[in-house]
Formats: C-alpha cells, structure tokens, sequence
C-alpha cells in the first residue's frame, strides 16, 4: 500500500479549559496539534464566542401594603351607643333642680341600673355637696382621656357613692378648665353612655356652649319649675328655645317641684302657659329635702316611705320610661291674676 492511500482520522480538536475569573479575556482558542500529515504547524481558528457569565435578573420591587386608616376618633356627632341621658334642667336657681338630680341617680342606682351623675355647673356645683363626696378628678381632664380611656379606668376615676351611683365634678379645679372643653363634651357624654345604663346631668340653667352638648345628646329633658311667676315666666322662654333648637317636645318633660294643692298659680295654668303636660309632681316637703342636703344624705336614707321619697322615685321612672305622648292642655275657663300678669311678660 501507498503512502499516499492511507488515511488517517483526524484527532478531535477541543477547547482547553479556562478558569471563569478569565472569561472576560478569553477570545481565541487553538488546536493543540495539527493532524499527521498537516505539514506539523499550528494554525489559529477563528475567535471563539465570548464567554459571559450569567447575571440573574433583578427581582421587581415588593408592593407596599397600604396602610391602616387611623381610629375613628368620636366627635360632636359622637353618638350615643347603650345608655341614655337624662338632663335635668332648673328653670331657675333654688328650683331644687340638685336635690332631684342627685336623688333620681341614686334612685336608678339602688335599683341596678349602673349610672352616672355629670354636675356641668362647673364652678359653683353642688352635686358633691349634696353627695358628701370629694372629688379624685375633674370633667375637663377625663374629657381629654376621652377617646383612650376604657371601662375600667374610667371607674376608678369617677367618685363612687355608697347607694352605687358614680359622680364627676369640675369644681374645685377652675384651673383645668381648657378652650377645647365644650368641644370634647360630646365624647365625653358618648363614653359615659359606653359604660353606664344612665348618665343624669345636672347643673344646667342656661344655654351655653357645654349645656348645648349635652341638651343636644339627652334622651330626655326634665324641665323642672316651681309654682311661682318668675319661673313659670322663665320657664316660657326655655320652651320658646327649646323649640328652636329642633327639640321634640316628647323629649322635654315638665316636673312641679314643691308642688301644692292649693297655688295662686295653678297646674292648668302651667299647662296653658307652656304648651306642655305636666309629667310629675314632687310634693313640699322643704323641711326633709333641706335636712338631706344639710347632711350630705339621701331622701331614701332620711326620709324612706315618706310622700316625697316615694314622688322622687315615682319622678326616676318616668324620666327613665317610653315617653307618653303629649296630652292635650287643659284650657283656662277665663283669664286669672297668673294669667295677667304672665301677659305682661318679655316676649
């Protein structure tokens, strides 16, 4: 055989290996040995293709979670959720507006309803007189706790009577009186109706910004007025406002404190004069209600069984019941000396 009839299988070519710290370098690759009979020179190949390491993809960005609302936080339109309020309002100063107050809470109280007395008469109060009891905190200072405070803590703030019935106050602490407390009013009365069956306010006798908070929220308005001139004159303009203001007259119940038989101004002419029914009557008995507010005591603890406990009592469960509907007012058969006089008045 011929040299020139052999043949020989060329040896596979392949690429020596190269560290991947040089692939960024690497741009030829070069046969090793020529196949026999090549005439035993090397011989460079064409640039191989470029080597780059692989780079992972960046990964998209999380979607922030959008965040929670803040609480709700009540404000004048706080609304009353459990309990009810029940103002009790003198048409005048030495009405007895107080002594009925103090006495309807720890009325409802005894009974075990859990409640609350508010004294809104922020400087001149008697409610802790009435109850022999010293204030542990003020109404401004719990209004700005407010929102925060819970059942628990808003019991150990209040003064607790021995009948059960819980108190709050500002007197005393004139200096804790801040701008914004007319505006807080509303949460404030919106968490004591939280916590509490009742709530009574007292010490209201006019028309002012804390008074309007809390004649706005009541469930009931014991509108309460004696059997004498001045009062059944102011009386008239209270109802004249209250009847502004919106107030459905379901809302205001009319109370005689010290009510007696026989009056130079009689219950008809009350009806007549105020457009309204009278709802209850608490009879006179000045010598008991005084000793009870002389002695920081209660009429049920002095006075239980006697006429005007039992019209006290009598007074809590209408305030606290369905209200009736408005009767029709009895008419005055002819004009009286009341009705005379009453003529006369500021319109």
């Amino acid at each position: 055989m011929r040299r020139e009839d052999t043949v020989v299988a060329p040896m596979p070519t392949f690429v020596a290996p190269v560290h991947p710290s040089q692939w960024e370098h690497q741009d030829t690759r070069v046969e090793p040995f020529p196949a026999p009979g090549a005439g035993g020179t090397a011989r460079a190949v064409q640039p191989a293709t470029r080597m780059v390491p692989v780079v992972p993809l960046p990964r998209p960005a999380p979607t922030p979670t959008p965040a929670l609302p803040p609480p709700s936080v009540p404000t004048q339109e706080a609304v009353v959720t459990h309990g009810k309020i029940v103002v009790v309002f003198g048409c005048r100063g030495g009405a007895g507006a107080t002594t009925l107050a103090v006495n309807i809470g720890a009325t409802l109280a005894r009974s075990g309803k859990s409640t609350c007395l508010v004294d809104l008469d922020l400087q001149l109060g008697d409610v802790f007189v009435a109850l022999d009891l010293e204030p542990s905190t003020s109404v401004a200072k719990l209004a700005r706790e407010a929102n925060t405070i819970d059942g628990a803590a808003l019991r150990r703030r209040l003064q607790r009577h021995d009948s059960g019935l819980h108190a709050l106050t500002q007197v005393g602490r004139l200096d804790d009186i801040d701008p914004q407390l007319a505006e807080r009013m509303p949460a404030l009365l919106a968490t004591l109706c939280e916590h509490f069956e009742y709530v009574v306010v007292d010490g209201i006798r006019d028309f002012g910004d804390h008074a309007l908070a809390a004649l706005d929220m009541a469930d009931r308005i014991a509108l309460v007025v004696t059997q004498d001139v001045p009062a059944i004159r102011r009386a008239t303009r209270v109802v004249d406002l209250f009847r502004k203001l919106g107030y459905s007259e379901r809302k205001i119940q009319l109370v005689v404190n010290r009510h007696v038989q026989r009056s130079v101004v009689s219950e008809v002419e009350i009806e007549r004069a105020l457009g309204l029914p009278i709802f209850a009557r608490v009879r006179n008995d000045y010598r008991r209600m005084s000793a009870a507010l002389d002695d920081g005591a209660l009429l049920h603890d002095i006075a239980r069984g006697c006429g005007v406990t039992q019209d006290v009592e009598c007074l809590a469960g209408v305030l606290t019941s369905e209200p009736r509907a408005p009767q029709k007012c009895q008419q005055a058969p002819k004009k009286g000396l009341f009705s005379r006089l009453l003529s006369r008045g500021d319109k």
